[in-house]
């Protein structure tokens, strides 16, 4: 969330324990912050790579555009702000969330954009579970009190000058 990343998650070579792959390939899941120039980044990995037998190829249907991060002093985060801290008493704190969406075609023709995830789960998050695991739930009073903070965040942008 800091910084761009990047995750091997499918790796395919070999096709017996005991003889050594001729090739082998690898997908990777690269999670590029929003101000990201990718083109310099895929150089990168080629300069660190510095095999010319290994070829990078990215997928045009994963590509997302380059685009600003959004804004911190817009009436929207302002609005949001505010629900956070009336509804979970809570201040607001940024932060680049993992999973993807598609805010970056919209920040890319000039959108401010913000994803929120107040839903607060003290029973199972302690225990190890949350998004995409095999417990994958909310209870739901945190659902009843989301719904709140959607309230407060959408009547506070729809007020708002801009």
């Amino acid at each position: 969330m800091l910084h761009t990343s990047i995750s091997p998650n499918i790796v395919q070579a070999g096709y017996q324990v005991n003889v050594i792959p001729s090739e082998a390939e690898a997908t990777l899941d690269i999670r590029a912050l929003p101000d990201e120039n990718i083109g310099a980044f895929y150089e990168l990995m080629r300069k660190v790579i510095n095999d010319p037998a290994i070829r990078i190829v990215p997928e045009s249907r994963n590509q997302r555009p380059g685009a600003a991060p959004s804004r911190l002093d817009s009436d929207a985060y302002h609005a949001v702000e505010a629900a956070y801290k009336k509804i979970y008493n809570v201040i607001t704190l940024p932060q680049m969330s993992t999973g993807a969406t598609d805010m970056a075609f919209l920040r890319a023709k000039g959108m401010q954009c913000y994803g929120v995830g107040a839903m607060v789960d003290q029973e199972d998050n302690a225990k190890g579970f949350g998004a995409h695991s095999d417990q994958e739930r909310i209870l739901e009073e945190a659902i009843y009190k989301h719904v709140q903070f959607f309230w407060e965040a959408v009547t506070g942008i729809a007020g708002s000058r801009r």
